[in-house]
């Protein structure tokens, strides 16, 4: 389990308005940088499509290039309405008509390496921001016991590794509320941003 990037870093997590455009003149940064957004709806029609909404709150759609309409299981994938979804080095397309947004489009070849986090992107954001408590717990995650004492030991999540319980009744405590949505996150975000993932 790897410590999670700091989300509330905007150059390696920008806003839809602050990726690099596709083709511009400038070339983009050498460092990765990743697209964050709520999946919206998904409105394909002849190619697979989702609207999302970045950080800001600003929307935009992703387009799946080189696929037909059912050439690629979205929800399969987990890009279902209300997850997250995560767009490595994200270049923004301008509108071909002025008064049109710009969206962003995924090439074939890459559309394995965009990612679906099951949760929300507010929930994501403050566990990626450290407010989330993205570290492991010093103490029992429900009760707050230290685990200090030799009969006390503390136990780890077994799904995520970063809620720490002192005993079963904790366990279940802590997951009914809201751990287990949270070590869904966290695993998805270990996957995704774990140097070995």
């Amino acid at each position: 389990m790897a410590a999670l990037p700091d989300f509330t870093d905007t150059s390696r997590f920008p806003t839809f308005a602050t990726i690099p455009e596709a083709g511009g003149e400038a070339p983009p940064p050498p460092e990765p940088w990743y697209l964050l957004a709520r999946i919206k709806d998904d409105m394909t029609i002849t190619k697979p499509t989702l609207v999302a909404l970045d950080r800001a709150g600003s929307p935009f759609a992703l387009l799946f290039e080189g696929f037909d309409r059912d050439g690629i299981d979205l929800k399969g994938r987990g890009l279902k309405k209300g997850a997250t979804v995560v767009v490595p080095r994200a270049l923004r397309t301008p509108p071909a008509t002025e008064g049109k947004r710009g969206f962003v489009r995924v090439d074939k070849p890459d559309a394995n390496s965009v990612k679906a986090i099951p949760g929300p992107l507010e929930r994501v954001l403050e566990l990626g921001s450290g407010s989330g408590s993205a570290a492991p717990a010093a103490g029992c995650s429900s009760c707050g016991a230290d685990g200090q004492d030799e009969q006390a030991k503390l136990a780890k999540c077994t799904g995520c590794g970063r809620a720490r319980y002192c005993g079963k009744d904790c366990q279940v405590k802590g997951w009914n509320e809201g751990h287990k949505g949270d070590c869904k996150i966290y695993k998805a975000l270990d996957s995704i941003f774990s140097p070995s993932a």
